[in-house]
């Protein structure tokens, strides 16, 4: 549309140039007319005036031409026209003034991923040699003690369930945790059991002998049970179980003293003090916890050429004890 208005205008300037320039001659034969139409009046009243430049432009050759009309629609525009030669490259102008930055442009996509290079070859190993181990860190201090935990209740003590029937013994296994301590039961009901002891002393010195003997006591303390024979100095166990016994004596100041406790014929822990020139006695004690069967006989043995000390203050004594019956 622009280009249309633009056409019009051109036009219309081109015609009204070219209107100007065919007026120009029209405009200087008008003077002469109206100096010929002056003297005509004068010469003949006939003749008539000519008032209208245009009309003496019709008469003539080059009349005046109109008033312009209505510019027309534009044509339709014409083919292009030949293209001119270059012309000539112009001097260089001066440089413009830096533009200001523009606006930076949307990331780009990223590219693919190139192919994987090859594997370099394996460097040479260094020459280096091992540094020297460091000096051990001395240990931290050590940390506060936690607080005991808080003890549990105890619970309550379950009911008694039936025997079950004996089953194979399993692998023994691990020890648990030793449990909380149980409730006091109440006093149970006293059995009688058989009481059994005997406390024996000697009040006469005995050795040395030319062969092994028993030894025999004169003062009986205590004897319950009567398993004591004070005539043969045995000790017949009449309940089976566990016993305690134990023998004490001294030795004479210029003999060696070597007794034994025995039972039937068996030896058990003995009892020694060596003679010493510096020293006139020396004593010597031992004790042992054995199980009787009925019938076995404990008693006290003197080894041969060997002798002991005692006298009415009873240096030499033997006592035993029952501590559990049998089953």
């Amino acid at each position: 549309m622009f280009l249309k208005n633009l056409t019009r205008i051109l036009l219309l300037e081109c015609y009204i140039i070219a209107t100007l320039y065919q007026l120009s001659p029209c405009l200087a034969e008008e003077q002469t007319v109206h100096t010929t139409t002056g003297t005509l009046q004068s010469n003949s009243d006939d003749s008539e005036t000519i008032r209208d430049p245009r009309q003496l432009c019709t008469n003539s050759i080059n009349g005046v031409p109109g008033i312009p009309g209505i510019p027309g629609s534009p044509g339709p525009i014409g083919p292009p026209g030949v293209q001119g030669q270059h012309g000539q490259v112009g001097s260089k102008g001066d440089r413009g003034d830096l533009g200001a930055d523009g606006r930076p442009g949307q990331r780009g996509v990223p590219g693919s991923l190139g192919p994987k290079g090859e594997k370099g070859d394996i460097g040479q190993k260094g020459e280096g040699q091992i540094g020297q181990k460091g000096v051990q860190g001395k240990p931290g201090p050590q940390g506060d003690k936690g607080e005991p935990g808080m003890k549990g209740s105890l619970g309550q003590r379950g009911l008694t369930g039936p025997k079950g029937q004996q089953g194979q013994p399993g692998p023994k296994g691990q020890p648990g945790q030793q449990g909380h301590k149980g409730d006091k039961g109440q006093p149970g009901e006293r059995q009688q059991t058989n009481r059994i002891a005997f406390s024996v002393s000697r009040t006469a010195a005995l050795g040395p002998l030319s062969q092994h003997t028993p030894v025999t006591y004169q003062k009986i303390y205590t004897n319950m049970g009567n398993n004591f024979d004070i005539t043969t100095g045995k000790f017949t166990c009449s309940v089976s179980g566990v016993y305690f016994f134990m023998i004490s004596a001294i030795r004479k100041n210029d003999h060696t003293m070597f007794l034994c406790l025995m039972k039937n014929d068996e030896k058990l822990p003995c009892i020694y003090a060596a003679h010493s020139a510096s020293r006139n006695y020396g004593s010597a004690s031992n004790s042992v916890i054995i199980d009787l069967q009925h019938g076995d006989e404990v008693w006290v043995r003197l080894g041969s050429g060997y002798a002991f000390h005692s006298d009415v203050d009873e240096f030499t004594t033997f006592t035993g004890y029952l501590l559990y019956q049998n089953a």
